[in-house]
């Protein structure tokens, strides 16, 4: 009788498949926090001023979309730059190009909209341009990842806050000194919270074992806290708010001590579990700027 078993595949006639990172979907988990929530923060703050200006308008419904297309598909064609940038494979390099085209292309009809209908927004392009043009260089001159390029992404995210806030005032303002001082003070707490995360991070992993690196991120974020103290007890975010701001940094400061400690004791801290430790402290910081809202 024959035998009607197949025979088994060895695979040898299967092509590998090897996965690249693609250029079109940001891979970097831990700069969507950084990205979001400024942005989602800095919609709601914009919409509650909106409406209680009576003489804002119609146009913050269209710059609204208009301002979050252009941030949004601007920091895509940003990821895809950095790709591009560190390709050395000159077919490589078109296939990242690609989406920085499509997706700068985006951003660009958005700011056009954005400035259209919105004119003294322009004014946002003296802090926004040279943070921009800080991140670029540092991405070609090969440190993507470094410490400057990242304080400088997430200042421009956390000036995302008051400039959606100008957008819910619509017609009624002309530059961004009337922009209220909650909105300042938020985006300055935003902009102190989410810089820290960088050397806090760093000292996990990239920087793990080098304790003047460490010693530094402590030093940054006990500066944070009196800094946080100070700018709240003068402003007019309000006491429970200026409070909630106050207790994240103390947290920040707690972690940026304990968590390293317990590394350094033989604890294993992955970089997903480090991530995950961030949560709690990112969401009290979320709901410190919302009461101050």
């Amino acid at each position: 009788m024959t035998s009607t078993k197949a025979p088994r595949s060895t695979g040898r006639g299967k092509k590998k498949r090897h996965k690249g990172i693609s250029p079109w979907v940001p891979n970097q988990h831990g700069a969507w926090a950084m990205l979001v929530s400024p942005a989602v923060l800095g919609l709601v703050s914009g919409l509650v001023t909106w409406n209680r200006e009576a003489e804002a308008g119609w146009t913050p419904a269209v710059v609204f979309p208009a301002v979050l297309v252009a941030w949004f598909f601007g920091y895509f064609a940003f990821f895809a730059f950095g790709l591009a940038a560190k390709a050395r494979n000159p077919r490589r390099r078109a296939h990242y190009l690609t989406p920085v085209y499509v997706y700068g292309t985006v951003a660009l009809a958005g700011i056009a909209v954005a400035l259209l209908l919105q004119p003294p927004l322009i004014w946002w392009a003296a802090p926004f341009a040279p943070l921009v043009a800080v991140a670029v260089w540092e991405t070609i001159q090969g440190r993507s990842r470094s410490t400057l390029s990242g304080v400088s992404t997430t200042i421009a995210s956390a000036l995302l806050f008051p400039a959606l806030t100008m957008v819910g005032q619509g017609e009624s303002v002309s530059t961004p000194l009337g922009v209220p001082d909650m909105a300042w003070t938020s985006g300055l707490f935003l902009a102190i919270y989410f810089s820290g995360t960088i050397p806090f991070v760093k000292s996990m992993i990239r920087e793990k074992g080098n304790w003047r690196y460490l010693a530094g991120s402590i030093a940054y974020h006990v500066a944070a806290v009196i800094l946080v103290l100070v700018g709240t007890a003068f402003s007019s975010v309000g006491w429970l708010a200026g409070c909630v701001m106050a207790l994240t940094m103390t947290l920040a400061l707690a972690r940026a001590v304990l968590i390293p400690h317990s590394a350094s004791r033989g604890e294993v801290w992955s970089a997903r579990r480090v991530g995950v430790a961030e949560v709690p402290i990112l969401l009290a910081a979320c709901v410190a700027v919302l009461l101050a809202v």
